[in-house]
């Protein structure tokens, strides 16, 4: 049997949710958490990836976050800006409380987003690690990255699987000593740090042992939790049947500041304009070389300009409009 972190949450939390979605196949419906939490993992990715220990500048880290960003799911223009500027501010304060603060202390993570899958003798383990350092100390801490707006309560912290399993994992992978392992929330730039016993480990296995029991005897009751609102699987469960309960969306959206939306359509107008101003720059140059050379087309590295049957320039971005006599751009 191979499970996931993920699959085992889902299981503990309903039954029947995981019966639907990972043994039936069915899809969930697209929300905007996920792509704002993908969003925010890819950029972080990024930042981490840097192949020497000088940490990108800040304004580099917003500029991929533009480039990273996960338009899915969002219900309108409105709603993906309010969550795009609160990424964008959470990850700026990420950077100022843990890159700006102490620059000397960046470095490049002993593993970023690393796949794994281990055998823990009664099921394969799989998942991802967000991040993994090493201390002075010669030890390791594993870090993963959480995009929720709340923290969960302390007695969840504790009962979590996640931690537990990706220090397994990682102590089986790489046979390292890990010191401890990390939630961080990066919109709240929280950090809520384990230290994880023998004990736990074992109660950790035990957990998962029993899960996938349940899985392999084909036990899979519904079962009421605080998650059942926004459950894909509302109208197919039968404690729900007869009762009242109209299916949530995703969390409300993040609030906007009418000043910082007013700050950023000005700021945004600005730079819109700065690169039509270019791009009219460029058109002239690239007339007037064509017109000078009486040629009808003109290469560069990324694409070719060319006159269309109308006489106006227009312009290609395919790589294979390219020809090698095609004139060396300008």
């Amino acid at each position: 049997m191979k499970l996931s972190y993920s699959e085992i949450s889902t299981y503990q939390n309903c039954p029947l949710s995981y019966r639907l979605r990972y043994v039936e196949g069915r899809p969930a419906e697209p929300g905007p958490a996920l792509s704002f939490g993908k969003s925010i993992h890819s950029a972080l990715e990024w930042l981490y990836s840097c192949p020497t220990p000088d940490p990108p500048v800040l304004s580099d880290l917003v500029e991929q976050l533009e480039t990273c960003w996960l338009s899915e799911g969002y219900s309108s223009v409105e709603e993906e800006a309010r969550y795009f500027y609160q990424a964008r501010s959470a990850l700026e304060l990420y950077y100022r409380n843990n890159i700006l603060k102490d620059p000397g202390q960046f470095r490049v993570p002993a593993a970023l987003e690393y796949k794994f899958r281990v055998d823990l003798g009664f099921c394969e383990l799989s998942g991802v690690i967000d991040r993994l350092d090493k201390t002075p100390d010669g030890g390791f801490e594993i870090f993963d990255y959480k995009t929720n707006r709340r923290l969960p309560p302390a007695r969840r912290l504790a009962e979590d699987l996640q931690l537990p399993l990706y220090q397994i994992a990682a102590e089986k992978i790489w046979e390292i000593p890990v010191e401890s392992v990390t939630f961080h929330y990066v919109l709240l730039d929280h950090r809520h740090t384990m230290f994880v016993t023998g004990e736990r480990v074992e109660s950790a296995l035990a957990e998962v042992e029993r899960v996938a029991g349940c899985i392999q005897s084909n036990e899979f009751q519904p079962r009421r939790n605080n998650l059942c609102p926004w459950c894909d699987f509302l109208d197919e469960c039968d404690l729900m049947a007869g009762k009242v309960l109209s299916k949530r969306g995703a969390s409300a959206s993040p609030g906007l500041d009418i000043g910082q939306a007013v700050d950023e359509l000005v700021a945004t107008h600005r730079q819109v304009s700065a690169k039509l101003s270019r791009v009219e720059g460029l058109k002239a140059i690239v007339s007037a070389y064509l017109e000078e050379k009486g040629t009808e087309r003109v290469g560069g590295s990324r694409g070719v300009a060319f006159l269309d049957s109308e006489g106006h320039l227009s312009w290609s971005e395919s790589p294979s409009a390219c020809r090698p006599d095609d004139a060396p751009g300008l």
